[in-house]
């Protein structure tokens, strides 16, 4: 079981705590739904957001929700993990593998199985009264999916880390954005937290894992750009942006 005494104080639940507080991700009497994959980053997130109930916002209720794509991985130890901690888990089977790799054969698959396995995710909350989901993003997927943007389609933005879908009146949150991936792999090692290794067939073979290695060839040369480009993305100037239906002065 968790112990608060033990990891209240870490300084990585400051940067996660100063998320919430930023982007005021978390209000008292939420009930939030955490998307598990089975991978390092929902479980340590998982990890943190039961040490923040413990020690930094009470009220709030926790629940783990794994989207089972058909793939046939053993999530017990995830299982173990959330019932030695009192945190309710809901695993929902799909089909959504077979769609992707059999029924649609899609060249790039990995676009379709996120767009299905979040619409899931977010029927699986709605239907146990749920209106926020964590998600496990971190900063290095923030950059990455801002240079996916960028280069591969030829826009400039990422996604939000508090984003509303008044559609479904839905909150979806990523408390882990200050946290680069090589601390949160470094420290979900360190706890003994439960990872499942992944069984798709395109893993670690994607145009993020491609916009991954383009982070670290560039900071490379600039140590700091990560945390620049972090801060660049609140520290906009609109007025230097181009806009093709704003006349000229």
């Amino acid at each position: 079981m968790i112990s608060f005494q033990k990891h209240y104080n870490k300084q990585f639940l400051n940067q996660i705590r100063k998320a919430i507080d930023d982007f005021h991700m978390i209000k008292p009497k939420d009930h939030i739904a955490i998307g598990l994959s089975g991978g390092k980053d929902s479980i340590f997130l998982l990890f943190c957001l039961k040490l923040i109930q413990l020690t930094y916002i009470k009220n709030f209720e926790l629940i783990g929700i794994h989207i089972d794509l058909g793939f046939k991985m053993d999530m017990s130890p995830l299982q173990n993990f959330c019932e030695e901690n009192n945190i309710p888990l809901i695993v929902e089977k799909t089909n959504i593998a077979h769609v992707v790799f059999h029924e649609r054969k899609e060249k790039n698959p990995c676009s379709l199985c996120s767009t299905l396995r979040r619409g899931a995710l977010s029927r699986v909350a709605t239907n146990h009264n749920i209106k926020k989901i964590a998600l496990g993003h971190n900063t290095d997927d923030v950059i990455e999916t801002l240079f996916m943007n960028v280069l591969k389609v030829g826009k400039l933005g990422t996604f939000h880390p508090n984003t509303y879908n008044p559609k479904k009146d839905m909150h979806i949150i990523r408390p882990l954005i200050y946290l680069r991936e090589d601390l949160i792999e470094s420290l979900t090692t360190q706890h003994d937290l439960p990872i499942i290794q992944s069984t798709c067939p395109v893993d670690k073979k994607t145009t993020r894992e491609e916009m991954k290695h383009l982070l670290l060839s560039l900071e490379k040369t600039y140590p700091d750009a990560s945390q620049k480009i972090l801060s660049s993305l609140s520290n906009v100037d609109l007025n230097k942006f181009w806009n093709k239906n704003k006349k000229g002065l």
